[in-house]
């Protein structure tokens, strides 16, 4: 192997590595990184480094000939994507799967402007200018541009890209079968232009493709997420039925025996039991009766953590216009709402302005079911529901979306509408012309 092979391929070590850079950022910007993950930054590049030393004394020693050349390619491929794999995993703290999964899409990104370029080149017909480094960037941004925007962002939720096993292995083989050693081939027969099309047909179709079972999975997640959410309410439901009845017919006999004080003691004495006695049970002795039960049990709920984090609950309510409503499903609705009312006064340090008011009427044949309660902070919305500010978003934020998926399931519309410090859930419901429980 002459000098000249030996400086093509050094600067082959030193190209490629440069080029899958830029894609493999588009891929690791949606990332959920580690704290001071830029400490790492210089471990890809000290070990790209190390490969084209040992390639500077390896290459020189190596029996060239016409099959040594792809295999050495090969190698090299592998040894770059390993270098940038261990990068991110120190980055990002990833998984193999997930880490093999970025570094294929970046690779199919960096052929897909390849392609780019190459057509282009066929089509102008070869131009000294089409090469100039203004234009080849030019192609490169626009092309990692929308592949940021329309896949990689997109895709990846929470900070992490949702895959399973055998899509990442199958893409990995459809990736390197179709853009390495086709791509060669083709190039060899003078056929660079076919294999730019089909490959951009095929990419696109497979980034679409991912692009959608993201979508799906994301969807199922969710589903599955509310399904256990509405389950634990169920069976909350049924144990507070019991728990409040139990509660409540021993607050009452409590009371009887608070009146039997009277006649002992001192005076003062006397006061002084029967008050601390009836402060401690006046919470349990409060009842709702709005002629829901489902309604009576979640407020009951609620007003026991109320009392206990200085919460004013006040509930002008006739249950009677939600009987069109399932009684469990009522509950869930309610118990979501009420949560989430009160995980908002939580995040509020001046007690005296913690409070949540629900209310039930009827306007004009339609029912309106309306929960306020002030808030801290600022609240995003999207898609006309709120962003869940902590960092569990599947598990979070789907409390809201449980609530809208009920309101819709009995023809309700749910309108959120955070102003002025007051948080203001509203939901208007058509009532059918017969109820059911």
């Amino acid at each position: 192997m002459d000098a000249q092979t030996v400086r093509q391929m050094l600067e082959y070590l030193y190209g490629f590595p440069m080029q899958l850079f830029w894609p493999l950022l588009i891929f690791f910007l949606p990332l959920r990184k580690k704290k001071r993950w830029y400490l790492y930054l210089p471990v890809p590049a000290l070990l790209l480094a190390a490969l084209v030393g040992l390639g500077m004394l390896v290459i020189p020693r190596i029996p060239w000939s016409e099959h040594i050349g792809p295999l050495y390619f090969a190698m090299h491929y592998c040894l770059v994507f390993a270098a940038y794999g261990i990068g991110l995993r120190l980055m990002t703290g990833a998984g193999v799967k997930e880490i093999a999964y970025c570094l294929v899409c970046a690779y199919m990104a960096e052929h897909i402007v390849y392609c780019w370029t190459s057509l282009g080149a066929y089509v102008l017909g070869n131009p000294v200018w089409w090469d100039e480094w203004y234009v080849l960037w030019g192609v490169g941004l626009m092309v990692y541009l929308s592949i940021y925007l329309g896949f990689a962002r997109r895709i990846c939720r929470d900070g992490q890209y949702p895959f399973s096993a055998l899509r990442s292995l199958t893409l990995f083989a459809f990736a390197m079968a179709v853009m390495f050693f086709l791509s060669i081939k083709l190039q060899d027969m003078g056929l660079a232009w076919l294999h730019s099309i089909y490959t951009l047909l095929l990419t696109t179709i497979l980034m679409t493709e991912e692009a959608n079972s993201a979508e799906q999975l994301r969807l199922q997640d969710e589903a599955n997420a509310r399904e256990r959410l509405e389950a634990t309410y169920r069976a909350q439901y049924e144990l507070s039925k019991e728990n409040i009845a139990l509660i409540n017919r021993k607050s009452h006999d409590l009371r009887r025996q608070v009146a039997a004080l009277h006649a002992v003691g001192t005076p003062q004495e006397q006061a002084e039991v029967i008050a601390e006695i009836e402060q401690a049970v006046e919470i349990y002795d409060r009842s709702f009766q709005t002629g829901s039960r489902a309604l009576d049990t979640a407020l009951m709920q609620a007003a026991l953590m109320c009392s206990q984090n200085s919460i004013e609950l006040s509930a002008v309510a006739d249950g009677r216009l939600l009987g069109f409503i399932r009684s469990v499903d009522l509950y869930t609705m309610l118990s979501n709402i009420l949560d989430n009312a009160i995980e908002a006064n939580l995040r509020i340090p001046d007690a005296a302005r913690r409070s949540i008011h629900l209310s039930v009427h009827e306007r004009r044949g339609l029912v309106m079911l309306q929960c306020e309660n002030p808030y801290e902070g600022e609240i995003t919305m999207k898609d006309g529901l709120p962003v869940t500010v902590k960092d569990d978003k599947l598990n979070h934020g789907i409390g809201t979306r449980s609530i809208a998926s009920t309101a819709a399931a009995y023809g309700g519309t749910l309108r959120i509408d955070p102003s002025d410090g007051m948080y203001i859930l509203r939901i208007i419901f058509q009532p059918p012309d017969t109820n059911q429980d």
